[in-house]
């Protein structure tokens, strides 16, 4: 039994899932409070996919929703080429919410971030 347990021990700890895990209930009902139901979108295991889709009137613009995303999240926007956004496909914009972008001493990628995709509404 001791055997397992220290092989146990000696696996890397997979703390992105449960961290993205742990903030998305809360994001989920900041997106319900502009209109939107938030859902997840890919495996969790390098950034937080997630798709904002116009699901009851939307009360409040997208861009106070990402701002709330990132107030609560202690994050920062992504710029690109001097926008907060980009367009993709469908009319769909895309923000991307860092929240840590660099290696540990031991050159370990640590970046956590949030892909939002924002569907337009028709």
């Amino acid at each position: 039994m001791e055997n397992q347990s220290n092989l146990n021990r000696n696996k890397p700890t997979k703390v992105k899932p449960s961290l993205y895990a742990y903030i998305y209930y809360d994001l989920k009902n900041i997106a319900y409070n502009y209109g939107y139901n938030l859902v997840l979108h890919g495996s969790l295991s390098r950034d937080l996919d997630l798709i904002a889709i116009p699901w009851q009137q939307v009360v409040k613009p997208h861009e106070d929703m990402i701002d709330e995303f990132v107030n609560y999240l202690g994050g920062t926007i992504l710029m690109i080429d001097g926008l907060k956004y980009t367009e993709m496909y469908h009319g769909r914009i895309n923000y991307i919410i860092n929240l840590n972008r660099d290696l540990d001493k031991q050159g370990n990628d640590l970046q956590y971030y949030l892909d939002v995709s924002i569907t337009p509404i028709k």
